[in-house]
């Protein structure tokens, strides 16, 4: 069956379940044939004998005598192919005209009810009645019966051409199904040979965009598939593509300061040093570049693991707070925190750290000197939120959507100081636990972000 084709299992499956749909239905006829044909014989069994019975009564009433007039209706009483038989009370025969009939079994003795049953015969089966009547000269026994050639004949008709029209109907049939499957399936191999085309760039989709049916929908579904795959190459192609630029400004500068301090055979130490210490600080900022798209390509990956443990939101902050105000400091910036109640939560402790430095720091860089942020932890009733706002000029409406992008820097003037990287890892941090980071407000009096945790994690 996995050697063939699709079309040809539809095809084959079809005709199968038609088989055997026609199989059953030929079944039936021949069962529900051979049910009529016996009620018909019946019925005319009945006639005859109520025919059978008048006779009988009227021949008593002329002869009296049971013998005499059972011959004369024997004799009255003309049933062609029909087999007739008057008994006595002790199943003795009185008259009868067999027609061919020979009954294997005694005839019917002492019979106080009608009986009726087929009877098997070396001339074939015979339907018999036996009535038992009473007369004047006392009870009689009425049998009549009947040949099943008809029925039978009749059957083996109606068989002979159910034998001879399934055969015909399944190879119409199976004709049929598998021109309808070519025709169905046609769409979908279309639809492979355009996927085979389809390149990695481009607009190009399999098309389909107006039907309504499930062709229509795996159309959709797959050119949603094709846009999602072109869109993360192109996020791809970005991300490498910032991460290249982002990678050579240090490792130059790295390689600039080692071949201008190696230029000359001699300098003094204090030219090492500050070599060296260009350098070191290069160094520092390619190894948080590199760790920060380490946790993003992780990320990206979903082989970050949390490791939820029990901490308290408040002290966090607190904690936060505490180390950025060296960074502050050195801005003339100031970090405001009113106090806060006591918020138990579980999570990710290092990311979550993580993501209040990486919202604060960005709100001291983008506060100017004499400035302030103020970073707030509140427990609501469907989630802890943190609100940082800085004292900055604010973010243009039009740039808004692209702050939590990777590598972007609005400020020209700040580019030196980051990859653009804090906001986009901050982000994933705050989804990871279920909760989000959103630019709540940004306006000429500054911006504010706000983190919802909803809860904890498992």
């Amino acid at each position: 069956m996995r050697t063939l084709s699709l079309r040809a299992r539809l095809t084959l499956w079809y005709t199968v379940a038609l088989f055997v749909v026609l199989g059953v239905f030929g079944a039936d006829v021949l069962w529900q044939l051979h049910r009529i044909g016996m009620r018909r014989v019946d019925r005319d069994l009945d006639a005859l004998t109520a025919t059978l019975a008048n006779v009988v009564a009227d021949e008593l009433n002329e002869l009296g005598d049971e013998t005499l007039a059972a011959a004369d209706a024997r004799n009255t009483v003309t049933a062609p192919g029909r087999a007739i038989a008057i008994l006595d009370r002790r199943g003795r025969v009185l008259a009868a005209r067999w027609s061919g009939l020979v009954l294997g079994d005694p005839l019917p003795k002492g019979v106080t009810e009608p009986a009726v049953w087929t009877a098997t015969t070396p001339a074939g089966a015979w339907r018999v009645h036996a009535s038992p009547h009473t007369f004047d000269v006392g009870p009689l026994v009425l049998l009549v019966a009947s040949p099943l050639v008809d029925v039978g004949l009749e059957q083996r008709e109606i068989q002979d051409a159910i034998l001879v029209g399934i055969p015909i109907v399944l190879l119409l049939a199976g004709g049929g199904g598998l021109w309808l499957a070519s025709i169905g399936l046609r769409p979908i191999t279309d639809m492979a040979r355009r996927a085979a085309r389809i390149p990695p760039t481009g607009l190009e989709d399999l098309g389909h965009p107006d039907r309504t049916d499930e062709l229509g929908q795996l159309a959709a579904a797959f050119n949603g598939l094709v846009a999602r795959l072109r869109a993360a190459l192109r996020t791809q192609r970005q991300f490498m593509a910032d991460a290249s630029h982002e990678l050579r400004t240090p490792v130059s500068v790295v390689r600039a300061t080692a071949e201008v301090t190696l230029g000359r055979p001699h300098r003094d130490e204090i030219e090492y040093r500050e070599a060296l210490a260009i350098v070191g600080g290069q160094a520092r900022r390619l190894g948080r570049l590199v760790e920060d798209m380490l946790v993003l390509a992780r990320a990206d990956a979903g082989g970050y693991p949390l490791r939820p443990v029990d901490l308290y939101l408040d002290e966090l902050v607190a904690e936060c707070r505490r180390a950025v105000d060296v960074l502050a400091t050195e801005r003339g910036v100031t970090i405001q925190s009113p106090d806060a109640e006591e918020i138990s939560f579980r999570g990710d402790e290092d990311l979550l750290r993580r993501l209040v430095l990486n919202v604060l720091q960005n709100a001291v860089q983008h506060t100017p000197e004499g400035g302030s942020v103020s970073v707030e932890v509140r427990q609501d009733s469907d989630a802890v939120r943190i609100r940082v706002s800085d004292g900055g000029p604010g973010i243009p409406a039009a740039d808004q959507g692209k702050i939590f992008d990777r590598f972007v820097q609005l400020d020209a003037a700040r580019r030196g100081l980051g990859a653009g990287l804090g906001l986009p890892i901050a982000r994933w941090i705050a989804e990871a636990h279920r909760g989000t980071l959103v630019l709540e407000k940004s306006d000429a009096a500054g911006s504010t972000f706000c983190v919802s945790l909803p809860g904890a994690i498992v």
